[in-house]
């Protein structure tokens, strides 16, 4: 695997960003006029189309200014170009450039755009001065990928809907509401679009974009006026969303390493097993580990919530580096699960470990009760 590099080309001052995945280059405005995958060989924004185009639209519902909005406010928009790139990281681990797009005169964004040496993955981290008056702000993507549907997850699932408004309820479903990602997939090849704390979503066509903020006046006359923070990325991935790895991708996204110093000394009293988590989830790659808590009732006793992500069975091993000497399903509420043929099958430990071995039905959620 090599280091990523970033440069700026002769060909209309743009930027070329490399890694041993992709190779992406960003136009003087700011936009990604090709994303390409070395590995599949394959050309992901189609010739004369752009990602990461900011579009500001006028947002004035006809009621309810904080919560709905108009199918019909989308037909015109303003596009926003960026005035000033430069290169603030450049390798050999993360290249990055710093992006500033004026909205305005009372608002303006500054975008970081990053590639790792490790990843396809796309990061934009953004910071916005927002002072506006019944707008919304969304970026676009527009990729080489043909599908009816896309995929956005919900909670503890996912659920498609049409890039297509042929009836009126494709119509209805204009904007879509969704959680860590949105996914646009063919056979053999995907793209994913996450985000940290946005959750307006729209795909029309090959087209997906990303509501980011809002300025809503009624009820509160000041909603959302200031400084904010945020992120979103773009996940190119092979084969379909159903057998990707976006799910886990997102979540990464969202919940990144955490980084804490320790002395050589100390790292050399630890042992093995102290470096393990105390709970793992092997064998199922559709099964997440969602929670780990302690038990309401019982102090001493721990509860594991996994959930099947992507709507099929899979059959989960749980390693546990606690004395566990119990395990039972329960419900939400941590009550035992009485199964109406006794003894439930689907939950059994492994001889002679600490594994435990789960069967998980499509978009199942298990909870799980350790005792000692």
């Amino acid at each position: 695997m090599r280091s990523v590099h970033v440069y700026q080309s002769a060909v209309k001052d743009s930027f070329v960003m490399e890694n041993s995945f992709v190779r992406i280059v960003i136009d003087s405005s700011g936009h990604i006029t090709s994303f390409y995958d070395l590995n599949e060989r394959r050309e992901l924004v189609p010739r004369g189309e752009l990602g990461n185009a900011f579009e500001l639209y006028d947002d004035v519902p006809l009621y309810w200014d904080a919560w709905d909005e108009e199918v019909y406010l989308r037909e015109k928009f303003k596009p926003l170009d960026a005035v000033r790139l430069e290169i603030t990281e450049a390798g050999p681990l993360l290249a990055s450039i710093s992006v500033r797009v004026p909205i305005s005169d009372q608002s303006a964004l500054t975008q970081t755009i990053s590639l790792s040496a490790i990843s396809p993955r796309l990061d934009f981290d953004c910071e916005i001065d927002w002072h506006e008056n019944r707008k919304s702000l969304k970026t676009s993507f527009t990729w080489d990928i043909s599908s009816d549907f896309a995929t956005y997850e919900t909670q503890y699932g996912v659920v498609q809907r049409p890039t297509h408004r042929n009836t009126s309820w494709d119509l209805a479903k204009f904007e879509v509401c969704a959680h860590k990602f949105a996914d646009l997939s063919e056979y053999g090849y995907g793209v994913a679009l996450l985000n940290d704390c946005k959750y307006g979503h729209s795909t029309l066509g090959n087209t997906m974009s990303l509501s980011l903020i809002r300025a809503p006046k009624a009820p509160d006359e000041h909603c959302d006026m200031g400084k904010h923070k945020f992120r979103y990325a773009v996940y190119p991935h092979k084969g379909t969303f159903s057998e990707s790895n976006v799910v886990q991708e997102a979540y990464q996204f969202n919940v990144p390493l955490l980084q804490i110093p320790v002395s050589a000394s100390d790292l050399r009293m630890m042992a093995a097993e102290d470096l393990s988590p105390f709970f793992s989830v092997t064998g199922a790659p559709n099964v997440v580990l969602d929670a780990v808590k302690v038990a309401e009732d019982d102090r001493d006793s721990f509860i594991v919530r996994l959930y099947e992500a992507y709507g099929g069975h899979g059959r989960a091993l749980i390693t546990s580096r606690l004395n566990a000497r119990h395990v039972q399903k329960v419900n939400i509420l941590e009550e035992p699960i009485k199964e109406q043929n006794g003894e439930d099958l689907s939950v059994k430990w492994l001889q002679h470990s600490r594994t435990v071995e789960v069967s998980v039905k499509p978009f199942e959620i298990v909870t799980l009760l350790f005792s000692r």
